[in-house]
């Protein structure tokens, strides 16, 4: 992987890339967090996903069609990260035609994860949608702010408080 790309060293704050920039590279994630987020032009912030270590992030839209980046990868805590250029993407698998099944593997997995989350924000209750979270990602609850994981959910930091306040409560209490 280290031979595809160049290792780099992403502070907590920095940007791996930005919405609107062209680029096109295939980043993977060593170590540390990431969260990748649209923003629109009011400046109002949605999350799409956070990446940890073990994980690749990349805009399809500027990766496969050369168009600028969809959203923004902004470190969360420091990474290591090899980015690996477009084209070392495309040659990678021109000359290996046995990873197409690979990348095809992976492109099936992340268009899953992207109709669950669909699913999740329009047919499930904020509640609902937390819990699977405390779930699904316990990990990552004490490396996450509340307002990242509010606007992950699409609710308000108030909202999420109240929400956990309410959850909170009704995991305190002896089953009937």
């Amino acid at each position: 992987m280290k031979k595809l790309g160049n290792v780099r060293h992403f502070p907590k704050g920095a940007f791996l890339f930005r919405q609107g920039d062209s680029g096109g590279n295939l980043f993977f994630i060593q170590s540390g967090l990431v969260k990748a987020y649209y923003e629109t032009l009011d400046g109002k912030e949605f999350i799409k996903s956070f990446v940890t270590g073990g994980e690749f992030i990349a805009s399809m839209q500027a990766t496969v069609a050369g168009n600028p980046n969809s959203f923004t990868v902004l470190s969360l805590e420091d990474s290591v990260v090899i980015d690996i250029p477009k084209q070392a993407v495309l040659n990678l698998v021109t000359d290996n035609p046995g990873l197409t099944d690979v990348l095809n593997s992976m492109l099936l997995k992340l268009a899953m994860k992207k109709e669950r989350r669909e699913y999740e924000l329009l047919c499930m209750s904020p509640e609902e949608r937390y819990l699977l979270f405390c779930e699904r990602e316990a990990g990552l609850l004490g490396r996450l702010s509340q307002n990242d994981i509010a606007r992950y959910l699409g609710i308000t930091p108030v909202a999420l408080s109240r929400i956990r306040r309410r959850v909170g409560f009704l995991m305190d209490r002896p089953p009937e």
